[in-house]
């Protein structure tokens, strides 16, 4: 993707960074454990992100910041779901460790 256009979702692409459970690959494509989480295209009808959230597949346009937003906002929950769900998942195993001891 030419540098003009990353520029236009420069902060969305910060924002992805920012989860180290993503891994970035060429293209500025970013996969979630294995498996493909968001791309980017750029086609006649302007700039469009797909991002796999559970079972839906939800494409935005990131050509103007609301897009933007609306694709963090979502990406977001979806993380920080996963986040909190691998969290509690650490807390019960240290509790029956605890209790085996």
């Amino acid at each position: 993707m030419r540098e003009s256009i990353l520029d236009t979702f420069a902060a969305l692409l910060k924002f992805l960074r920012s989860y180290e459970v993503l891994e970035e690959t060429e293209g500025n494509k970013f996969r979630l454990a294995g498996k493909d989480f968001v791309h980017f295209q750029d086609d006649s009808d302007g700039l469009w992100a797909d991002a796999i959230l559970s079972k839906d597949r939800i494409c935005v346009s990131v050509a103007s910041a609301q897009g933007q937003r609306e694709l963090m906002d979502a990406i977001g929950t979806k993380l920080d779901s996963l986040e909190s769900h691998s969290e509690r998942g650490t807390k019960r195993r240290a509790r029956r460790i605890r209790r085996d001891t």
